[in-house]
């Protein structure tokens, strides 16, 4: 069967508020890529009053629709300078079909070998769609995103969504769906953006094929995935069984450089050098444990401004998720952000059983330190 590009209806992604609009107007913007896009636009169960007019006036434009005595349906021109003709109208041509982002979603999923999230997106715009693995546990976040015609889609839109810190597959409708600040941010942190005008074809209704091989479309994704599975199969600092989790590690504080550590055959204390995490200058903790010590003072979920989180913040989370992924084998990000509570959440069990006063001293001294 001959496969298909769908440009028109990638470009009518972008160019859509909130992706619908009258069934008239999607026959005119898609053309001969209806009868097989169509199975990606659901009926809202809403009718248009107006229809656009091919030469936009002032006031009374769009046409109006009218129904007059005996139910027929026209679009008039209120407009005093309007030229627009009167278009006579079938009810089905004020439907208003709307993209039905769940079925493109699963379509895309299948395109790119992707292992479905189990939690529905919040927002059409940013969806998490899931991981491309090539390995249990050795996976990228796939996400699909939206941006419409309207707000331009911001770098915290996209890590609220599910955007992290491991290099990922950003699908968007076309080349220009993003702004080039944000396109070029995203790819100097690693992350991949795919126009899916450029690559998808539609091999029948509801199934889409790439235009290229998976492992060649996804080339460096795979090859950055392939390098954190050597790394971890080169042996951990903290051997556990194959398959132990995050949710199976508990870290528990017992002084300031002092943790103590269970999971699956494994109890033992640490301090900062065995998760590599001492200068190398002074032999004194780095950042890094900073934030550790932070995330357990509040038992694990640590809040902070999610509007305009601070970049030391964000490069102490980081570097402590990768001493952790190094120090354990774990490939999973330790510690994922939480849009609806605005917070760090780790996902391993972490506790701060230090004395009161050596928590405050330590505190004091952390304030000192920032201070200077």
């Amino acid at each position: 069967m001959t496969m298909k590009p769908l440009p028109r209806f990638w470009k009518a992604l972008d160019a859509l508020p909130g992706a619908a609009t009258d069934r008239r107007d999607w026959t005119t913007r898609l053309g001969a890529e209806l009868p097989l896009a169509q199975t990606f636009l659901r009926a809202t169960g809403r009718r248009v009053t107006a229809i656009d007019c091919p030469s936009p006036g002032d006031d009374g434009c769009p046409r109006a629709v009218i129904k007059s005595a005996g139910g027929a349906l026209r679009a008039v021109c209120r407009s005093a300078t309007g030229r627009c003709d009167p278009l006579d109208l079938q009810p089905v041509d004020t439907d208003i079909l709307q993209v039905d982002f769940v079925r493109l979603r699963h379509a895309l999923a299948a395109a790119f070998d992707v292992q479905m999230a189990g939690a529905p997106p919040a927002s059409n715009r940013v969806a998490l769609l899931g991981e491309h693995a090539i390995a249990a546990g050795v996976a990228a976040p796939v996400m699909l995103v939206a941006p419409g015609p309207m707000d331009g889609i911001q770098f915290d839109d996209l890590r609220e969504g599910g955007l992290g810190s491991e290099r990922a597959v950003l699908l968007v409708p076309t080349a220009t769906s993003l702004r080039r600040p944000l396109r070029a941010r995203l790819s100097e942190q690693g992350h991949h953006v795919i126009p899916l005008s450029d690559i998808v074809l539609i091999e029948r209704a509801g199934v889409l094929q790439l235009a290229q091989p998976i492992d060649i479309l996804l080339h460096d994704v795979r090859a950055a995935l392939q390098a954190r599975l050597g790394a971890a199969r080169s042996g951990p600092r903290v051997a556990l069984p194959p398959g132990t989790t995050w949710g199976q590690v508990t870290l528990r504080c017992t002084s300031s450089e002092t943790v103590i550590c269970t999971a699956p055959g494994v109890s033992r204390q640490m301090d900062p050098g065995d998760f590599d995490m001492r200068s190398a200058k002074n032999a004194k903790p780095i950042a890094a444990w900073t934030f550790f010590m932070l995330l357990a003072m509040n038992g694990g979920i640590l809040k902070i401004d999610g509007r305009a989180i601070p970049a030391r913040a964000r490069k102490q989370k980081e570097a402590l998720s990768r001493h952790l992924q190094e120090t354990f084998r774990i490939v999973s990000d330790p510690i994922a952000w939480d849009a609806r509570q605005q917070a760090y959440v780790a996902a391993f069990v972490v506790r701060d059983e230090r004395p009161k006063q050596e928590r405050e001293r330590w505190l004091r001294d952390l304030a000192e330190r920032r201070r200077r």
